[in-house]
Formats: C-alpha cells, sequence, structure tokens
C-alpha cells in the first residue's frame, strides 16, 4: 500500500528477512499533467494495493511450509541452512520511513519528498533471484511476484520429496521393527529347542552311565564264572590223575582178590558153620526185637504227649506276643509319648575352611548324650526374647532333651533310637516322627539320607521300612497278616500336592473326617496311595516323590526345601489264630526350613513361600501347647499341616521331634530359638496312647 503524503512503498516481510528500503521524490508536474493523471494514479494505487496483499499472503503461506519442511529435516543437514539463506536472499525488505535524510544516495526524507524537491526518485536495489537472474526494478512488481512464486514452488518441491523421504524412513523402520519381532520369536524357539536337547542329552548320560555300570557287573560276573570254570577244570584234571593212579592200584588188588576167591572157597566150610551159629543168634535177634517194638509202643505215646505240649507252648507263645506289645507300649510310655532329640551336624566343606571341624561354640558336656551347651564367641546381637532359664552365666545357654546326637553321630546310631516307635506302629498305634530347624541343618538328610545311595547313610525313612517288612516276616510265624498302604504329599504355599501322581492342576486335594465319632480317621481326596508288598517297591516310591518334591534358592541356602514333606505308611495286621486286629499309621515328616524373614532374603514368590511355612509351624507349636496344657479347643484346622496329623499328635499317639541345629556360629541366633521351641515341646505331655482297632 501506499502511505498518504509520503507516496513510500512498503512491500510485506516474508519471515524475518526485509526488502531494501527505496524512496522516490516527486518531480515537478506541469499543470495539465496533474488534471489529465489523477484516475490513472488511483488505479494503479489499488492495483499496487492488491499485488501487495496476495504478495503477503504468499509469503506466510511460503513461510509456513518452510517451517514444516524444517520439522521433517534431519538436525545435521546443511539443506536447510541453504534453503534459509535463498529465502532471506530472495525476499525483499520493509521501507521504514525516517525522520532524518539518509546518508546514502537514494534515500530521503519523507517530509522533504512531501515538499516537492526538484530530484528524481531513486529506486533501491533488488537482491538477484535464485538462478543469477537479473535485478528487477522496484516497480516490477509482477516480475517480482514470479520471483516469489518461483521460490515458493522451489520450497513445495523440496517439502515433497522430504515428506516421501520420511514416508521411506517410516516404511523401513516398520519392516525392521517386523524382521525384529520375527528373529525374537526364533531366537525363542531356538532356546526351547536346545533345553530339549539339554534334557534328552542329560537322559542319555545317565543312561550310559547306567549301561556302563550293568556291563562292569556283567564283567565281573563273566570274570568269576570263567574263573570258577577254570578252577572246576583243574579239580577234574587232578581228580582224572588220582583215578588213573586208582585204577592201576585196583588192577592189582583185583589180581590180589582172585588168590582171595581160592583162599575163601577153602573157608567156606568154616562159614557154614559160622551160618548154624548165626541162625541161633537170629533167634534172639526176633525176641529182642518183639521188645523193642514194645518201646516204639510206648515212645509215639509219649510223642503225641509231647505234641499236645507243644500247641500249649504256642498258645503261650501268642499270649507272650500280647504280652510283649504291652510291656513294649508300657515301656514307650514311660519314655514319654512324645518325645524330642537334638541333633548337630558336622560342618561340611567351606565350612572346615580355617578350623579343624571342631565346633568351638557348642559342647555336650554329659555322659548320657542328654545336655548340650551354646557359648556366644562373637559380640553378635541377640533378641530380648532369647535371654530366658536357660541361660547359663553371661554367654553359656544349656538345654536338656530325651537324646542329644553330636556331630559324629551315625544314621544308624540315630535310628537305634526311634526303631522302638517303628515297632509301635506295627503293633497299632500312630507314631509320627518330624524333623524341625533352619534350612540347611541336615532335616532332609536326617530323614531321606543323601540324593546318592548309600547304605551306611541311609535316612530315617528307608531304615523304618526295612524294620517294618523284617518285623513282618517274624509275626508271620505267629500268625499275623498285614497290608501296607504308602502315600507321599507335600504341603506347599498351604496347597496339598501330591509326590505319587501327576500334579495335574485339575485335581484338588481337600483333607476329610471319615469314621464314626470313636474310629475317626483323616483322608486326603484324589490322593495317590499305593498298597506295597516289599521294601524295594516303597525304596521306588520314596525316589519319585523326592524327585517332584519342591525346592528354591534362598540365601541361607542354595537348595532349600519350601515344603513339608509327609510320608504316611497306613499299617493294618490280623491274626489268624486269635482274630486280633489292629490298625496303625507312621507318619515320617520333613517339615520346611524355620529361618527368619529377615535372614532368609526372600522375595516376591519366595516371601509367600516362607510366610505360609512359617505360619503352619507356628500353628504346629500351638497345637502342641494346646493339648499339653489340655485346653479344649485344640487349632488343627489353622493349618493344613496340623490338621492333617491331628490323629498322629494327639493323646491316641506317640510323636517324636528331631530339632536340627546348623553348627555355623553365624546362625547362632536361628539355633537359639530351635532349641527353645524344642524345649517347649520336650515339657509337654499329651497323654496316653492308645492302640487303635479296626
Amino acid at each position: 500500500m501506499i502511505m498518504a503524503g509520503t507516496q513510500e512503498k512498503k512491500i510485506p516481510a516474508l519471515g524475518k528477512s526485509r526488502l531494501p528500503t527505496f524512496s522516490a521524490k516527486k518531480r515537478a508536474r506541469s499543470p495539465d499533467e496533474n488534471t489529465t493523471r489523477p484516475v490513472a494514479t488511483e488505479k494503479r494505487r489499488k492495483l499496487l494495493s492488491a499485488s501487495t496483499e496476495n504478495l503477503h499472503d504468499r509469503s506466510i503461506q511460503s513461510a509456513g511450509n518452510t517451517s514444516l519442511n524444517r520439522s521433517f529435516r534431519p538436525s545435521n543437514s546443511t539443506g536447510s541452512l541453504r534453503t534459509s539463506s535463498t529465502l532471506n536472499k530472495t525476499t525483499t525488505a520493509v521501507v521504514r520511513p525516517t525522520t532524518k535524510q539518509a546518508s546514502k544516495p537514494g534515500v530521503g526524507s519523507a517530509s522533504k519528498s512531501s515538499v516537492g524537491s526538484k530530484k528524481p526518485p531513486v529506486a533501491s536495489t533488488v537482491p538477484k533471484a535464485a538462478g543469477n537472474k537479473a535485478k528487477r526494478p522496484a516497480w516490477d512488481l509482477k516480475g517480482r511476484l514470479q520471483d516469489m512464486e518461483e521460490l515458493l514452488n522451489r520450497q513445495s518441491s523440496k517439502r515433497d520429496s522430504l515428506e516421501s523421504q520420511l514416508q521411506d524412513y517410516n516404511s523401513r523402520i516398520a519392516s525392521l521393527e517386523s524382521e525384529k519381532n520375527q528373529l525374537y520369536g526364533d531366537v525363542q524357539s531356538k532356546e526351547q529347542i536346545v533345553h530339549g536337547a539339554s534334557k534328552q542329552i542329560e537322559e542319555y548320560q545317565k543312561q550310559i552311565r547306567e549301561q556302563e555300570a550293568n556291563f562292569e557287573q556283567t564283567k565281573r560276573k563273566l570274570q568269576t564264572e570263567l574263573d570258577s570254570i577254570t578252577f572246576l577244570k583243574e579239580s577234574i584234571q587232578r581228580q582224572k590223575e588220582s583215578l588213573e593212579g586208582e585204577v592201576s592200584a585196583k588192577t592189582v588188588e583185583v589180581a590180589g582178590l582172585k588168590s582171595t576167591v581160592a583162599e575163601l572157597q577153602t573157608s567156606q566150610v568154616v562159614i557154614a558153620a559160622q551160618l548154624d551159629a548165626t541162625k541161633i543168634s537170629l533167634e534172639q535177634s526176633v525176641s529182642a526185637g518183639r521188645e523193642k517194638d514194645k518201646e516204639i509202643s510206648e515212645l509215639k505215646q509219649m510223642v503225641a504227649a509231647m505234641q499236645d505240649t507243644i500247641e500249649k507252648y504256642k498258645i503261650k507263645e501268642q499270649e507272650h506276643e500280647t504280652m510283649r506289645r504291652k510291656l513294649h507300649n508300657t515301656i514307650q510310655e514311660l519314655k514319654g509319648n512324645i518325645r524330642v532329640f537334638c541333633r548337630v551336624r558336622p560342618l561340611l566343606g567351606e565350612e572346615l575352611l580355617g578350623s579343624d571341624g571342631t565346633i568351638n561354640h557348642m559342647a555336650f558336656p554329659d555322659a548320657d548324650s542328654k545336655m548340650l551347651e551354646l557359648e556366644k564367641m562373637s559380640d553378635a546381637g541377640l533378641n530380648e526374647s532369647c535371654l530366658t532359664a536357660n541361660r547359663k552365666g553371661n554367654n553359656k545357654y544349656e538345654f536338656a532333651f530325651d537324646k542329644v546326637f553330636n556331630p559324629d553321630s551315625t544314621q544308624g546310631q540315630v535310628f537305634e533310637e526311634i526303631c522302638q516307635l517303628v515297632q509301635s506302629a506295627l503293633d497299632g498305634y500312630n507314631v509320627c516322627i518330624f524333623a524341625y530347624g533352619q534350612t540347611g541343618s541336615g532335616k532332609t538328610f536326617t530323614m531321606e539320607g543323601p540324593s546318592q545311595f548309600s547304605p551306611e547313610q541311609t535316612g530315617m525313612i528307608p531304615r523304618a521300612v526295612v524294620q517294618i517288612f523284617e518285623s513282618t516276616q517274624d509275626l508271620i510265624s505267629k500268625g499275623w497278616q498285614y497290608e501296607f498302604e504308602a502315600s507321599f504329599l507335600e504341603i506347599y504355599n498351604e496347597t496339598i500336592r501330591d509326590l505319587l501322581g501327576n500334579n495335574s492342576d485339575d485335581q484338588k486335594h481337600d483333607i476329610k473326617m471319615t469314621g464314626s465319632a470313636d474310629k475317626k480317621d483323616v483322608m486326603v481326596t484324589n490322593l495317590t496311595t499305593v498298597m506295597v508288598t516289599s521294601e524295594d517297591q516303597v525304596h521306588e516310591l520314596l525316589r519319585k516323590a523326592s524327585h517332584n518334591r519342591a525346592v528354591a534358592e534362598t540365601k541361607c541356602n542354595e537348595r532349600s526345601s519350601r515344603s513339608h514333606s509327609v510320608f504316611r505308611l497306613k499299617i493294618s495286621g490280623v491274626n489268624k489264630h486269635t482274630q486280633e486286629a489292629c490298625i496303625g499309621t507312621l507318619n515320617l515328616v520333613d517339615l520346611a526350613g524355620s529361618e527368619r524373614l529377615k535372614d532368609s532374603g526372600s522375595e516376591g514368590a519366595r516371601l509367600k513361600e516362607t510366610q505360609a511355612i512359617n505360619k503352619s509351624l507356628s500353628t504346629l507349636s500351638k497345637v502342641i501347647m494346646a493339648i499339653a496344657n489340655k485346653d479344649g479347643y485344640i487349632p488343627y484346622r489353622e493349618s493344613k499341616l496340623t490338621y492333617l496329623l491331628q490323629n498322629s499328635l494327639g493323646g491316641n499317639s506317640k510323636t517324636l521331634m528331631f530339632v536340627n541345629v546348623s553348627p555355623k556360629e553365624e546362625c547362632f541366633q536361628e539355633t537359639l530359638n530351635s532349641l527353645r521351641f524344642a524345649t517347649k515341646v520336650n515339657q509337654c505331655n499329651i497323654g496316653t496312647a492308645q492302640k487303635k482297632a479296626k
């Protein structure tokens, strides 16, 4: 637009660029020109105003497109700088009025221009457009608009090319993402294949080891047979040589016999005379035989009387067996229907470093192996609850139990103390033997033995099975017949898992009471039970259950039992002579580790496991204390463990608890807690056990 009075022309700026400033002064016109050109001047003003507005709109659109294109360009591209530079060169600056006369040529004051100076107007210079075109004069608005349109078209084409390039990049990114997802799926499938192959390799290696063992056994057997055959061959050879000598001797003897025959013939007469004497002797023998027959008849009568006596002795023997059972039960009751044994395992592996295997903070002072002393060797802090009556001196704690096994005790020595309880299960009583203690204290070793079979280190469960079947063979001769029903389960996170089944998710196991009010029994729904007839069959079930048992890793032990395992053997017996019947249940329990949460370092799923374990062990303590106090309500149902063992913890049972102790000094706090709990259990009296009949 043209400003009134000054007649200066202003073109809007594109972006931040400005057109060069120019000014023009009116030249003097004649009166004729002033009267004849007003209309043309007015039309020119309108046309210039419209063109300027159109140019302003296109400049704004071009600037917007330029900023849009910049948003799609890489930050390190030099194209944006060159484009911006070109745009700045092709745009014109806005003409601004000044109050003073410019020092450069071509720039004048607005006030002086309005007076009518005779100096001609001077056009400002316009920068060259792209392509080195010639400068257009300031009055050539149409040409300048064409230049701006060409610049706008170039910017638009450049923007289109950048958009197409951006689309190419996006499509390439999408293809790379799909290829990445495909490769990730391939990696997972390969990992599964490798995992399966590793398992198969382990199975093949196991089979190879078994075949090698069988081969070595067969080789030794064949070598033994070969040695025996070689020895037999040598013996036959010696016999042959001996027989050949005998044959030669017999030949000589035959020759001598021939001569003897002649002599015998001559002595026949003498024999005849002797025969007559023999007849007389025979008659005497016949008369003596009659006397012997009479004597034999008398002896038969004596044998019949002795058989009657034997039958009477058999009846007495059965009565003695019944009396033995009563006396055996009386002895067990005198020892206590609930007993507590303490066992300290030896130092193992890296625990022996820096020591000769001596446990400095533990002592076994008495010769009867019923006392255990703990001494605080370091400044490790103890809870105030540990400072009880067991404390002896400033740093010593003394505990007494029915039996204390030091680290040198063997599995056989431990079983000798519990074998009488196993016999009570055959006699028709409910027996429960369980191992309690922190993780890594040797509970599973005590109950099941090592993972690799060793006759000397066999655990309490296999030894109990062997004793039961050996005792059964002796009782069969006394008229007893037995049936054995075995089951093996674990309680994991207060959920029962069948260790002899397939552990299907569809199978749920609930504890229910069966039988009449005076003969209640505990049963678990959908639980696999197996009728067993030999100890080898039971050992196979134990191996299967041990493989299925849940284990996990904690800070306290690399392989920590995270569940309570319960082996149950139901024994049903009938005496065909006396018609006496009995039913007993042997429960052998390996409890989960009893460490506290802050010591186990459990998180997530392990935290939930530890909470469930501590809850069940706390409920076991409550039940035993309630039985000891003869409370009216006993909280069996607060835990699956106590609910399952309720018939083996009350008055109709015999209970033995192993408190297993770790010899490590850093476990002093947990050891003290375990011994204190065992002391409370040892002080309980659950009453007299009653024999359970059919």
